[in-house]
């Protein structure tokens, strides 16, 4: 919430000094759109992956393998409840639907 309200207060701060510069007679000859366009361009894609950042510094400064275990765990003396039958009587699974031919009458 505050990134975007700190670029709000940025981009309405920026308009509003470009077009008070507009204004002036001196700037107003220049054509500004193509460096604004791609200016913007950069803040929104430095904007958009800001969130990323703080992840890969924390990648790039943990860089030691994680230990080893010393021991292994010891061996469980529960038994394994077996697998469920399966059930034999159950249709194949299909992704579509299945489609009857209508009966017909006795006299038609």
């Amino acid at each position: 919430m505050k990134l975007w309200l700190v670029c709000f207060l940025i981009l309405f701060f920026g308009a509003e000094t470009a077009q008070w510069l507009g204004q002036l007679p001196w700037v107003s000859s220049i054509e500004l759109s193509l460096p604004l366009t791609v200016v913007g361009g950069i803040g929104l894609a430095i904007a958009s992956n800001y969130r990323h950042w703080s992840s890969r510094s924390a990648i790039a400064v943990k860089s030691e393998p994680p230990p080893l275990p010393t021991a292994a765990p010891p061996p469980s003396t529960e038994v394994a409840a077996p697998a469920p039958a399966p059930n034999l009587n159950r249709k194949p699974s299909t992704i579509s639907f299945e489609i009857k031919k209508p009966q017909r009458g006795v006299g038609g």
